[in-house]
């Protein structure tokens, strides 16, 4: 997830380049969740993980850069996590309960759930990154979501008029349920019971509301 920016693209890293960028953001995720935004810095993240400023400045451009790029990394990690092709290419029945299952169960690990908190905190005050993260959610987990259900509808399973809907629907009925979770701090050990229910409710409700 990067800032809007008019200017050209940026040049593809090397191998060494990307290691070199996710060190940083691995440092400037511990550093965010210790310390919090306000208390990070981009010279507090090279303190860590070594390097140079200039070249943190390149990849990033400043702080709130950085805080968009580390978002952006931990939802590159959740969609590897929750939609993993074997899943999509199920039938619609089986892909929908398991990929809410596994978005759930992402959404409630605890560091998901502190930098949950920390955007609460801060994407009123950085308007450019409140942007950032819609595109980003868009991206990685409504996208995946919405190919899952017109590839469902394409196999003749399902019957929707507006698949994006569908998937907005779905996505943030997923999100609704981890609230309550994330206020207590998150569930490491995966959804609970009332968690799982409520999803699997949910994912019913949607496939009877559209089953060809």
């Amino acid at each position: 997830m990067s800032t809007v920016s008019n200017g050209p693209a940026p040049r593809p890293l090397t191998g060494r380049g990307e290691a070199r960028r996710v060190r940083l953001l691995e440092a400037a995720t511990q550093s965010l969740l210790q310390h919090g935004y306000a208390q990070t810095s981009i010279q507090r993240v090279l303190r860590q993980a070594g390097g140079s400023a200039a070249t943190a400045y390149q990849l990033f451009g400043n702080k709130e850069g950085l805080l968009a790029a580390v978002l952006q990394h931990e939802l590159d990690g959740l969609r590897a996590a929750v939609f993993p092709d074997a899943v999509l290419q199920q039938p619609v029945g089986a892909a929908l309960h398991e990929l809410a299952v596994r978005l759930l169960a992402y959404s409630l690990l605890p560091k998901s759930v502190a930098l949950y908190r920390l955007l609460v905190s801060e994407c009123h005050r950085l308007p450019h990154l409140a942007e950032s993260l819609r595109l980003a959610v868009e991206t990685q987990i409504h996208a995946p979501l919405e190919q899952c259900l017109r590839q469902a509808c394409e196999r003749g399973e399902l019957r929707i008029d507006d698949p994006r809907q569908a998937a907005l629907a779905l996505g943030n009925l997923i999100n609704g349920i981890a609230s309550h979770a994330r206020l207590s701090g998150g569930s490491p050990e995966g959804p609970n019971a009332e968690h799982l229910a409520a999803c699997r409710y949910g994912v019913d409700t949607l496939l009877r509301a559209f089953r060809a």
